[in-house]
């Protein structure tokens, strides 16, 4: 396992990336329960200056924003 330096100007893309990720997903209508708790492991990762924790803080707000995707969607019709 390789470390990852702390790369700030890299952090804010992935943090941007995200955001259009959840903004897109959230656009449909669905949202995330209790979207604080995806927050502070994301400052905190922030805060230790990791990049591994925060792309994996991130990565696990994007799933949680796809998850709340599929249950808010509608089921599709019927296959006869």
């Amino acid at each position: 396992m390789t470390y990852e330096a702390w790369d700030e100007p890299g952090a804010v893309r992935l943090l941007q990336h995200a955001g259009a990720q959840v903004t897109a997903l959230e656009a449909t209508g669905a949202r995330m329960p209790r979207r604080e708790l995806y927050h502070a492991p994301l400052i905190a990762a922030h805060d230790a200056r990791d990049m591994e924790a925060y792309r994996s803080a991130l990565n696990g707000y994007v799933r949680a924003a796809r998850e709340a995707y599929r249950k808010a969607k509608p089921a599709g019709p019927e296959r006869r």
